[in-house]
């Protein structure tokens, strides 16, 4: 199990260029590989934690996701933002999110959820949640 660290925390994203430090490959549905550290990912995502230190995992496939998904995904846990999220990639994100159990980010995901569905000016609000379902 990671060490207690408070999260979300901005371990630097400088250190996602470092060939040392990136240790996890993540697999992505478009065929692209995203190379992460386990040690920032494992304080972000228990789930994450248990594939890399109790099944000594090495490579996560994320097929259902695409590149930029995994990456804003990657970028929020180096970061502690989730400054990368749009409408074109929220609903992976989110999911993301929630299947790595990384909570602080499903967080992020609902408020911009809350901000995009009340940018819309029209209807109830089942009306504006059917538009990004």
């Amino acid at each position: 199990m990671a060490p207690k660290v408070k999260v979300p925390m901005d371990f630097g994203r400088h250190l996602r260029e470092s060939p040392s430090h990136n240790n996890l490959k993540l697999n992505t549905s478009d065929g692209g590989e995203v190379w992460a550290s386990s040690v920032i990912l494992s304080f972000n995502s228990p789930v994450i934690d248990h594939m890399t230190t109790t099944l000594h995992m090495t490579s996560v496939d994320m097929l259902e996701f695409s590149e930029a998904a995994v990456q804003v995904f990657v970028d929020a846990a180096y970061s502690g933002t989730a400054e990368g999220i749009n409408r074109e990639i929220f609903r992976d994100v989110n999911k993301i999110a929630n299947v790595f159990e990384v909570t602080w980010l499903v967080s992020k995901c609902y408020q911009y959820f809350t901000e995009l569905t009340n940018s819309v000016k029209s209807g109830s609000y089942t009306y504006r949640i059917t538009l990004f379902v």
